[in-house]
């Protein structure tokens, strides 16, 4: 959705009226101690720079190397090391590109998933696009995540693990994460998540005149529609 070029060690991207607040978040996180994410550069006019984060960045369809139960635990620890430095973050004045959740805990990253994630031998090193950040509650990115990684798809990609391992791996990401959160409060955000996405997406869609988009929109909804049905299956 986002207009992306690669000059030298900078990335330079389409601005919005939310950038300044995001490039005041990534240098809260790196405050905070936080690597392996984007270092802001500048704004002018309608572009911002920032600096390249290095590794690999997986693309669809995923290999297969990315549904190893290393790389989603990896992803768990990571996505918790950000909601985590995202504490004390001053919201005054801050401007979002995706509206804030309630309950508000923690600042999302709103979209947490492998294309989003740099690898180095098949483990996770950083984390891009922040764009979409925006304040939630921890479950709202956990969710996505899950809907990305577990996977929780109404038909799972090439290589990824069957609906078998699907609460093994569920478990696996929440006790990696550090969440009590259970499997049914989990697919209920899940299904939430994914409506939400679908309707953002449909925005996405008309504003950038991208008609394409409303087939990933319409994805979204089946798979929201096939975890409905597991949820009210389940014992």
């Amino acid at each position: 959705m986002n207009s992306v070029r690669r000059e030298g060690d900078t990335v330079v991207r389409a601005a919005g009226e939310w950038t300044p607040t995001i490039h005041r978040y990534l240098r809260h996180l790196a405050a905070a101690g936080v690597d392996g994410i984007p270092r802001p550069i500048s704004i002018s006019g309608n572009h911002e720079v920032l600096s390249f984060v290095e590794g690999e960045v997986p693309l669809y369809p995923l290999p297969e190397w990315v549904w190893a139960d290393e790389a989603l635990a990896d992803a768990a620890r990571h996505l918790r090391r950000l909601h985590d430095a995202s504490a004390g973050f001053d919201t005054d004045g801050a401007v979002w590109h995706v509206p804030a959740h309630e309950p508000i805990e923690v600042i999302c990253h709103n979209d947490f998933a492998p294309h989003n994630l740099t690898f180095e031998n098949g483990r996770v090193v950083g984390v891009i696009d922040f764009d979409t950040c925006s304040p939630g509650s921890r479950i709202w990115d956990i969710a996505y995540l899950a809907t990305r990684m577990v996977p929780l798809t109404a038909e799972p990609p090439v290589g990824a693990p069957g609906g078998d391992r699907t609460r093994a791996r569920i478990r696996l990401l929440l006790e990696s994460y550090g969440s009590d959160v259970d499997w049914t409060e989990l697919v209920t955000m899940a299904i939430i998540r994914l409506h939400d996405l679908s309707a953002f997406t449909v925005r996405m869609a008309a504003e950038s005149s991208k008609p394409q988009l409303l087939e990933d929109a319409a994805g979204y909804d089946r798979d929201a529609a096939h975890l409905a049905e597991v949820l009210n299956s389940s014992p």
